[in-house]
């Protein structure tokens, strides 16, 4: 049986819900017609609502008939306070910053070198993260958590404890650095556990619980989710499949770089080979030949209700993953054979998983109770 305070925590979450998605200012009665509570409950949740500043107290001038006041009125605070979705990638840094409805406010993208410092490099997400403010029209004292996907293992402690993309960072408290920055709170995440955990909640993989995650960029990584959450594992490190000795995903990849011979670019390989160059469709059949004993291996250990490709190569949408479906299913025997579905957040998905992580960690410092579910994070129309 539930105990009061469980019944309170229900009860607040009921109402915030219906605040936050609600269109306009709602009277103590519209509450308690959209959540079906109490009158003398939905009273006591408003008034520690207000209390947090969540909600605010909407100007009326007007009278009732009758000549008496009219009831009060509350508006949910969503800009009250703002998070911030870091991709702190190796050459780009992206930045989206997120009212408490999970609107996205402004943006910023920068680019850097990728010999720079571990100090310069924390200082160019910094200014990131203020050009994104100055984009909202948000004020640094806002911003109460920020999220920063990063290319590597994210240890018990909260520093990466392996990367080498940005090495420089191994070890290295830059989520504290970060954070003072802006008083704020602030925490890492592995870049593509982030980009998975995104699908979940605004792309492909909305309706189902298991995903492998593949991203396919400049480099191939993967993640896992169980139950709609990401899989760490006990060290961390799930899916870091490249860290075995001698893996290679490709035959032509570099230091764990792909590499193309038709054209220099893989943007360039995929516009030829969809308008009918033969050379580079061979290379692109080569590379999912390369790479589908793996993820085959990988889905039958798994068994996976769904395998997203995303990363930039993901913009090419079914082409790619049509031809990547058919070496798969190829080598799968059986007649239970995964399905590919293309990221609906291609190359984005990293920072819109960031601000919902933020969301779904740090629902107690935001609205001062645990368990709020994710809001529906609202795409900008100008992708980066």
């Amino acid at each position: 049986m539930a105990g009061p305070a469980s019944i309170r925590h229900a009860n607040a979450l009921t109402c915030i819900h219906v605040l936050r998605t609600a269109i306009g200012a709602l009277s103590i009665s519209d509450v308690v017609q959209r959540t079906g509570l109490s009158r003398p409950t939905v009273d006591s949740v408003m008034a520690a609502f207000e209390e947090r500043n969540l909600v605010s107290a909407a100007a009326s001038d007007a009278v009732t008939a009758s000549g008496g006041r009219p009831a009060r009125r509350f508006l949910f605070e969503a800009n009250s306070s703002v998070v911030a979705g870091v991709d702190a990638g190796s050459r780009n840094i992206k930045v989206l910053i997120a009212n408490l409805q999970g609107c996205i406010l402004g943006q910023a993208h920068r680019r850097i070198m990728a010999s720079i410092s571990a100090v310069q490099r924390v200082d160019a997400v910094i200014e990131t993260i203020r050009d994104a403010l100055a984009a909202a029209d948000v004020p640094a004292s806002k911003l109460r958590v920020a999220c920063i996907g990063v290319p590597g293992i994210v240890g018990f402690d909260g520093r990466i404890s392996n990367s080498y993309i940005v090495p420089e960072w191994n070890g290295t408290d830059v989520a504290k650095r970060i954070g003072a920055a802006f008083d704020c709170h602030a925490f890492l995440e592995n870049d593509i556990n982030l980009a998975a955990f995104a699908e979940h909640h605004l792309g492909a993989s909305q309706l189902v619980e298991n995903t492998l995650y593949l991203q396919v960029g400049n480099t191939i990584s993967l993640s896992l989710t169980f139950n709609g959450k990401i899989h760490q594992g006990f060290h961390r490190s799930a899916g870091e499949v490249g860290s075995l000795r001698g893996m290679r995903w490709t035959g032509s990849s570099v230091d764990g770089l792909l590499s193309w011979t038709s054209a220099p670019t893989a943007v360039q390989v995929f516009d030829q080979a969809q308008s009918g160059d033969n050379v580079s469709l061979e290379e692109i059949k080569q590379l999912t030949r390369d790479i589908a004993p793996r993820i085959a291996t990988i889905s039958l250990a798994f068994d996976p209700d769904l395998i997203v490709v995303g990363g930039g190569l993901s913009r090419s949408g079914e082409f790619f993953v049509e031809l990547l479906r058919e070496e798969i299913h190829r080598l799968i025997m059986i007649d239970a054979k995964p399905t590919l579905a293309a990221s609906a957040l291609g190359a984005d998905g990293t920072t819109y998983g960031a601000v919902a992580l933020v969301f779904h960690k740090s629902a107690t410092e935001l609205f001062g109770m645990g368990d709020v579910p994710v809001p529906e994070i609202s795409f900008s129309e100008n992708r980066f």
